[in-house]
């Protein structure tokens, strides 16, 4: 079975603390931060913009994970290339031109990877799963909370279709809706990263410890 890591994102802590948050995971052993830009129309909220990205960016040293979460993700490439970040994983539904987009992502030296809300079936990266890093498996409808237990299939059988096609180097990641009760019927179905936001930072223990115990959790231990 694959390791599995804890991904934090950022939208998940108070808006009142995001420095101190982001502080708080570049103290401990976090590969990659998770940040979702959203722009109130392909989901209801708006969050981080190219001005926070870029001071995140200069406070977190390592990967930089941005999952656009908007309408017309071409428009924010330039951007998001200037701002620094390593990774940008782009909706297959908020586009028309997603061949295009990871073309364009390629080209400024940013990894790639494409999400898929849960009603989108995999087949709809059939055509490029071979150009992304990382293929993300929203496990709840953007916007809301609700944790879709069907969506664990829906990774057990994307992971069983990539590693057929030999694109075993593609990492699922889970986004939506976990926690530690999950994390293991998650990896078990092949999810490598999990994304995971108000349960790291709203826990009672702290970021440090509940990264830790969810680090457990999804090794398995």
């Amino acid at each position: 079975m694959r390791d599995t890591t804890i991904v934090p994102s950022l939208f998940g802590a108070d808006p009142l603390e995001y420095g101190q948050a982001v502080a708080d995971v570049a103290a401990v052993d976090v590969e990659i931060l998770h940040l979702d830009v959203m722009d109130g129309v392909f989901v209801p909220d708006i969050s981080f913009g190219l001005k926070a990205i870029k001071s995140i960016r200069k406070a977190f040293p390592r990967r930089l994970d941005v999952h656009l979460q908007v309408d017309r993700p071409e428009a924010y490439l330039d951007g998001l290339a200037a701002a620094g970040v390593d990774l940008v994983s782009v909706h297959v539904e908020g586009t028309a031109h997603i061949g295009r987009v990871l073309r364009d992502l390629e080209k400024a030296g940013i990894a790639r990877g494409v999400v898929l809300n849960p009603g989108t079936p995999a087949s709809a990266i059939e055509e490029i799963a071979h150009l992304v890093e990382q293929v993300v498996v929203m496990a709840v409808n953007p916007g809301t909370s609700d944790f879709l237990p069907y969506t664990v299939d829906k990774i057990r059988r994307l992971r069983a279709d990539l590693d057929s096609r030999g694109l075993q180097h593609v990492r699922i990641a889970a986004d939506g809706g976990i926690t530690a009760e999950r994390a293991a019927a998650l990896r078990e179905a092949g999810a490598e990263r999990l994304i995971v936001a108000s349960a790291l930072f709203q826990g009672a223990a702290g970021v440090a410890e509940t990264y830790r115990a969810l680090s457990r959790r999804a090794s398995g231990a």
